[in-house]
């Protein structure tokens, strides 16, 4: 199911766009595309953060020992 939105775009964009294709339907699915793009890659980032988190004491505590270890007595 598609939405009909209005947004605003540089001029620059919209000359560009224009010149891939004069198709308004075409030019939407060029922008539907780009913001699956943007929200698979900027989505990976918050995944690893996740992952990170998950496991944060436990990589605190081996940092801690690594430091215990390398003290001199």
């Amino acid at each position: 199911m598609a939405h009909q939105t209005l947004i605003y775009i540089p001029d620059e964009l919209l000359i560009e766009l224009s010149q891939w294709t004069p198709d308004l339907n075409e030019q939407s699915n060029i922008i539907a595309e780009a913001l699956r793009n943007f929200f698979a890659t900027h989505k990976k980032s918050s995944d690893d953060l996740d992952k990170i988190n998950a496991f944060a004491d436990e990589l605190n505590q081996e940092a801690e020992d690594v430091l215990d270890y390398q003290v001199m007595p």
